[in-house]
């Protein structure tokens, strides 16, 4: 099942992505919360049956703001956070996709995202937009199906990049050798922790070419999260991934399920979500 919430907002930094989260969290809290608790308040922590994507409407510019993310990690002691990238919306109108498998736990985001009216995307001295606090204004949700799998062989477009890592955090993109073996690695560990069983088959996947040329490149990404912050000393981590036309071989219940809750690390931190066009 898949959630389209239209928001409206003057403008959204490029370090938006734990702020979703906490907009997911604050609705699954409102829509259903014993299961928020499940997820969020046991002891050992539980992988997250979501993905999701974000859309500017156009038309829209990038400007570079200053960022105060909190009362530390702000522009006076970060020099990297003086100019921070900064989608600055003419129609103030963006989306937030999300794509999740399970019923359950949609419905009660539906639910939930139905009684939010504003979202705090500033609190108080955190995520400051250039001197300035934000809120975003929830103005529409909309639950609709993706494109069901009919095979064992779809074509999916990326909506956010397929993060792949190897041991250290290194990461193998499309072209790499490696790619396809760590990907499976990944997303049979990820199934099995979600569903308690693996891959039924191990997943191909290969970028669509249009003549020699590949419809895959190379996506950098800035997010940042509370732990990231405190383990390291910096304000954010940068991340490479795959963005593209992929073709997807595996069983009809395998991709199924992938092509809902998302390909590769940190899907429920706003990577790989993918639409099946074929």
């Amino acid at each position: 099942m898949r959630i389209k919430i239209i928001l409206k907002a003057k403008e959204v930094p490029i370090l938006y992505r734990h702020r979703i989260v906490s907009l997911v969290k604050e609705a699954l809290k409102k829509g259903n919360k014993e299961l928020y608790q499940e997820l969020y308040c046991s002891e050992l922590p539980k992988p997250k049956p979501f993905t999701f994507s974000i859309f500017f409407c156009p038309p829209f510019k990038v400007e570079k703001k200053p960022l105060q993310i909190d009362e530390y990690f702000n522009p006076e002691n970060f020099e990297e956070l003086k100019e921070i990238e900064t989608f600055v919306l003419e129609r103030r109108i963006f989306s937030i996709n999300l794509s999740a498998p399970d019923y359950l736990f949609a419905i009660s985001l539906v639910n939930g995202f139905v009684e939010l009216k504003n979202f705090l995307f500033s609190t108080n001295n955190e995520m400051v937009v250039n001197g300035q606090r934000q809120t975003w204004e929830l103005l529409k949700i909309i639950p609709y199906r993706s494109r069901p799998v009919k095979g064992e062989e779809v074509v999916v477009k990326t909506l956010s990049p397929i993060v792949v890592e190897s041991k250290g955090s290194k990461p193998v993109l499309w072209n790499s050798p490696d790619f396809q073996e760590a990907l499976n690695f990944v997303v049979n560990r990820r199934l099995k922790n979600l569903r308690g069983r693996g891959l039924k088959k191990k997943l191909e996947i290969e970028p669509v070419r249009k003549g020699n040329r590949e419809l895959v490149e190379k996506k950098v990404v800035k997010t940042t999260f509370k732990d990231f912050r405190k383990g390291t000393g910096k304000p954010y981590m940068v991340l490479t991934g795959s963005y593209g036309l992929f073709k997807l071989k595996g069983t009809r219940e395998d991709l199924s399920y992938l092509t809902e809750v998302g390909l590769g690390n940190k899907c429920s931190q706003g990577f790989g979500m993918v639409e099946v066009l074929l």
